[in-house]
């Protein structure tokens, strides 16, 4: 129960510094994050087996965070020229992921819904759907194999 609450907590966190205000409105949208995550380790339907590594590993989530706040920044740079210009090439494009568990395939699609043109379609066995507003050439998305890695790291 204190994993799922510490993962949603940190969620929700993420959440705040996305919105960057603590009204009240996002306050209470980002607190379902925990209670929700809470909710379904009590019913039995998420477990959350975490190593101890994922606790001490500061630098990790830095990195990971730091990682998702450059892939917003240039996305957003991409995404705001693809409008201006009229000129976008969407598609879908097929990764293979290596994480094997739950809550670092979560971090992973999280990260790839939060940047902007990009949205985690579908996740069966080894390949991540994504779609992509702009499909990057040679059909992997860039910085993504950086950021697994990072995830494999904390997650396994």
């Amino acid at each position: 129960m204190h994993g799922a609450v510490g993962a949603g907590g940190l969620l929700m966190a993420l959440w705040l510094v996305l919105w960057r205000e603590l009204s009240w409105p996002v306050l209470a949208s980002g607190a379902l994050f925990p209670l929700g995550f809470a909710l379904l380790a009590g019913l039995g339907r998420l477990s959350l087996d975490l190593p101890f590594r994922v606790w001490y590993r500061l630098d990790l989530w830095a990195a990971f965070l730091a990682m998702v706040a450059l892939r917003v920044g240039l996305a957003v740079l991409s995404t705001g020229l693809v409008v201006l210009r009229g000129r976008e090439a969407p598609g879908i494009v097929a990764v293979p992921v290596r994480l094997r568990s739950g809550m670092g395939r979560l971090f992973l699609l999280w990260a790839i819904t939060i940047t902007p043109g990009t949205i985690a379609l579908l996740m069966e066995g080894e390949l991540l759907y994504v779609h992509c507003l702009r499909r990057p050439e040679g059909g992997t998305i860039p910085g993504l194999v950086a950021l697994e890695e990072v995830l494999l790291k904390l997650w396994g």
